[in-house]
Order: structure tokens, then C-alpha cells, then sequence
């Protein structure tokens, strides 16, 4: 039995809480080389329903964005409520189309704190902090995940509708309503 197919069964077990350190520590090997193992893991199963997700200090198993219509349209998630606050699902765009992007920089674009939203958003793995600013108060930067991206459908972030083109057609339909109403 090879050290990476026990690791693999292990992060299929172990849900979202396995450290690193400790697979390294049980397999005895260094946290270097268990870096190495699940690197490999990862490129293994880049093609696959199911991905390996390595963030910060723990790794575990993700579905494939390549899969993410087939996984909704399995699921009908069209017909079930989504469990995102249109709060929610406003500084996850924010987050999308601007990323990385601190705390205060989503606060003054949407007039009101972000605090919960981002804790809710990290529990669910649709954001995630990707390091620190690099001047001024070194505040935590956001960005998306592949969780997000799998949720919309879409393979990657390129995939999403270009912003500068979406906002001028909204600009548009909202000019065209204003015209519609003051020629009633």
C-alpha cells in the first residue's frame, strides 16, 4: 500500500479538518514530503469528480468546478431555496470581481460591515483569506474559491460575465425604465 492512497482514504474520512502536520507526523515523514504527497494527490485528481484542496495548514476533498452544472442539475438546485442572504451573494460578487480584497475596502463599497457575512462565507468554503495586504495595517485579503465557483456552475472566475459590460447593459434597462415612466 502506497503512503498517497492512505492518505487519500484519510482526507476522505477526516472531512474538512486534516492538518498536514499530522498526516506527516503519522506516516513519520516531514511536512515538506507530505506536501509533496498530496501536490501529487492533487495532480492526480485535477480530471476528476473530485478535487484535493490544500489551504493554509489543512487539506480536504472538494468537488471538481469541471462538474459543477451536472453536480446542480443532479441536485435541482434551481428548485431548492439558496441558503445565500442576498447580502451574501452581494460581497461575494464584490469578493469576485475584485479580489483579492480586504474587509474595509467590501465595508466602504457596501456602506456596512461585512464581519458575519465573511465568517458565514468562510464556514461554507466560498471565500478565503490569501494573505495579507502589503501596506498600510497588513488587513486580511479575500478571494473565491473553487467551492464558489463549483455553487455557480462555472469552471473558472474568467468564466464570469465580463463586470464593465454587465453594468453598462443594467445601466441601460434602468435608463430605458425611467423613459418607459415618464412617457406614462
Amino acid at each position: 500500500m502506497s503512503i498517497k492512497n492512505q492518505v487519500e482514504a484519510i482526507i476522505f474520512l477526516g472531512g474538512d479538518e486534516n492538518k498536514i502536520k499530522d498526516l506527516a507526523k503519522h506516516f513519520a515523514i516531514s511536512v515538506e514530503d507530505m506536501l509533496k504527497i498530496l501536490e501529487e494527490l492533487k495532480d492526480d485528481r485535477k480530471d476528476t469528480g473530485i478535487n484535493i484542496e490544500i489551504e493554509g495548514e489543512v487539506v480536504y476533498l472538494t468537488t471538481n468546478p469541471l462538474f459543477g452544472d451536472s453536480i446542480n442539475r443532479y441536485f435541482e438546485q434551481e428548485k431548492k431555496p439558496k441558503k445565500l442572504s442576498s447580502a451574501a451573494i452581494e460581497t461575494l460578487s464584490i469578493i469576485a470581481y475584485r479580489q483579492p480584497i480586504t474587509k474595509s475596502e467590501i465595508e466602504s463599497i457596501r456602506g456596512v460591515s461585512v464581519d458575519r457575512i465573511i465568517y458565514t462565507l468562510e464556514e461554507k468554503k466560498f471565500v478565503r483569506n490569501c494573505g495579507k495586504q502589503e501596506t498600510g495595517r497588513k488587513a486580511n485579503l479575500y478571494e473565491v474559491t473553487d467551492r464558489f465557483l463549483a455553487y455557480l456552475g462555472i469552471k473558472n472566475i474568467r468564466d464570469l460575465p465580463d463586470y464593465s459590460l454587465l453594468k453598462e447593459k443594467l445601466n441601460r434597462e434602468v435608463v430605458e425604465t425611467e423613459v418607459l415612466d415618464e412617457n406614462k
